[in-house]
């Protein structure tokens, strides 16, 4: 059924291209290979595979579209104090590892081509009213022949997307002050959500978008963070609003935790509720769905998806 909706899509001629998908997507090197998940909680490890899987089959259905635009928001790439980044080197490269097993051996890596000229477009567009500016690394904005750095952020997402090398990237990096500034922060990513959509919606390209996101880092008194009661009922927040996109689970209820379940993902779910819901009409065009929502270590994944009504075989 879900391979048959995009064969439905691909056969539409090419100037119905558009925005024909959203994915939230976890950047834990848990996600990337169980196996070399270290516990011996096999519930942990269940679900670990269970957001693996489910990472997998977002990959292949991102296939099945065929974009000609994978646009990846990170927050973990190279940051600014205050504004939103877009990378503007012709292409770039970098590398992820697994949370038990460091690179080398376990060494994912990826090269993806970025779409320089619609990053400069972007920040040209938002410019300083909307807290945005562009980063060239080593060269001249579009023309560096060096690549620029990717981590686990991007990196992680991308590696499930098969056949990268047929699509164009354009990267969002998150400011850094999403660490302290994150609830303060809803407005601003409602307004810069809608307006990529403006944007986004009306290239000629088929446009994939891809959230990178983990959620709560506070599950285990053992982690890094500590422990926080905030923790779950913040990612049950999160995957309410993946199932059905009403804002008060995510901008009410989760922005009530946010602070102490410490998620990096928040400010990324933020920008993309602003973009599937930029008007009346444009919300309700999405069928969501939550793949995953656990937490095998400290930190919590989840793997969402939002893809647009006419794309679905049973509402054709």
């Amino acid at each position: 059924m879900r391979v048959l909706r995009v064969l439905l899509f691909l056969q539409l001629p090419h100037v119905f291209a558009k925005i024909m998908g959203n994915f939230v997507m976890p950047h834990g090197g848990i996600a990337l290979d169980p196996n070399h998940f270290n516990t011996t909680n096999a519930t942990a490890k269940a679900e670990a595979w269970e957001i693996n899987r489910a990472c997998v089959e977002v990959g292949k259905e991102i296939q099945l579209l065929q974009p000609d635009l994978v646009f990846l928001s990170t927050p973990h790439g190279i940051a600014d104090l205050r504004n939103f980044l877009f990378y503007l080197n012709p292409f770039g490269q970098g590398y992820a590892d697994t949370d038990n097993c460091q690179c080398p051996p376990c060494c994912y890596k990826v090269s993806a081509k970025f779409d320089a000229a619609l990053s400069k477009r972007l920040v040209n567009t938002f410019g300083i009213q909307k807290n945005v500016s562009g980063l060239s690394a080593y060269g001249p904005p579009g023309q560096s022949s060096e690549p620029f750095p990717l981590r686990w952020g991007e990196v992680i997402p991308l590696h499930f997307i098969p056949d990268l090398n047929k699509t164009k990237v354009v990267i969002l990096s998150q400011p850094s002050r999403r660490y302290t500034e994150d609830v303060s922060m809803i407005p601003e990513l409602l307004k810069l959500g809608s307006s990529l959509w403006g944007i986004l919606e009306e290239l000629s390209e088929r446009v994939v978008i891809i959230i990178s996101a983990d959620l709560a880092h506070t599950h285990l008194a053992s982690g890094p963070y500590g422990y926080s009661n905030a923790s779950e009922p913040f990612d049950e927040a999160c995957g309410q609003w993946a199932m059905d996109i009403h804002k008060e689970a995510l901008l009410v209820t989760a922005a009530h935790y946010v602070d102490r379940a410490l998620s990096c993902g928040y400010t990324g779910l933020v920008m993309l509720h602003g973009l599937l819901t930029a008007d009346d009409q444009t919300a309700a065009q999405w069928q969501p769905r939550l793949l995953a929502n656990h937490h095998p270590s400290y930190y919590g994944m989840m793997v969402a998806s939002f893809i647009r009504k006419q794309f679905h075989a049973d509402d054709v």
